[in-house]
């Protein structure tokens, strides 16, 4: 994959933003809230797009709004209501960590997440169709800047969950 700049990316996507009017950036102090929540900062790349280019929409699966903008990408109102529904105890399960959380859709139940614990954003997969439960959720091979410039350069990459030979229930 290539990498670019995270001001390349964030011109770019600025760009894309503009021509599909996507709605406009969410308010910093939603940022904070969801740090607070997840007990991590956000990768800095997805804080000056949610802060600086718009609250969503963008990105191959359209990355879900950071707060409700009126639209609805990758299936769910915003990032702080689903991180809200993930957490709360009858849905929260040690297999999945807090600081890891979904970002966009790509159908089926099938989404990519990304991860606050790491400052260039490792992104993660989560197939419920192909794996078992320990496996569902899954590190990937790049970070954000890497998916989103494989995006601007037309790709679409999906989650490839990993091989589990020695797993009985996958």
């Amino acid at each position: 994959m290539t990498v670019w700049a995270d001001d390349e990316i964030i011109a770019r996507i600025r760009a894309y933003a503009e021509a599909e009017q996507l709605p406009p950036p969410a308010p910093a102090e939603a940022v904070a809230e969801l740090e607070a929540a997840v007990g991590h900062p956000m990768p800095p790349l997805l804080r000056r797009l949610y802060c600086e280019v718009a609250n969503g929409g963008f990105g191959a699966d359209e990355v879900v709004s950071l707060t409700y903008s009126g639209e609805w990408f990758s299936e769910e109102e915003s990032l702080i209501k689903i991180q809200q529904e993930w957490s709360t105890p009858d849905e929260q399960l040690d297999l999945y960590p807090n600081h890891i959380l979904p970002l966009a859709t790509v159908g089926c139940a099938i989404w990519w997440h990304i991860d606050f614990s790491t400052p260039e954003g490792r992104m993660w997969g989560w197939d419920p169709n192909a794996l078992c439960e320990r496996h569902r959720l899954f590190p990937e091979r790049f970070t954000l800047a890497e998916w989103l410039a494989d995006w601007l350069q037309g790709n679409r990459t999906f989650p490839e969950g990993p091989d589990v030979p020695d797993c009985p229930d996958c």
